[in-house]
């Protein structure tokens, strides 16, 4: 009976490890490769080590050279979009 215990346990250990190894090997093939960074038309690519700026009305950190400017009031406020510059001016 002790045998028989002892046999569910190593195969219940093998199959996590095979089910772990499938999962890994579905990772690699079906993931892109390098890493994911979405394009807007127009913008240029962040350079290294550029400066992120906070978008005050929805708080998405963005590049400076990507985002939208306003100054207020002698303060440069910079925006991912001109829908969220907009939405600031007015609630302003």
């Amino acid at each position: 009976m002790v045998e028989r215990g002892r046999f569910v346990i190593i195969r219940l250990i093998l199959a996590v490890i095979i089910f772990y190894l499938v999962y890994r090997l579905a990772q690699e093939v079906f993931s892109p490769k390098g890493r994911v960074q979405r394009e807007y038309p127009g913008t240029p690519a962040p350079s290294h080590g550029e400066d992120l700026v906070r978008d005050p009305c929805c708080g998405v950190y963005i590049p400076v050279s990507q985002a939208e400017r306003l100054e207020l009031q002698g303060e440069m406020h910079y925006f991912c979009s001109r829908e969220c510059m907009e939405k600031y001016r007015t609630r302003g």
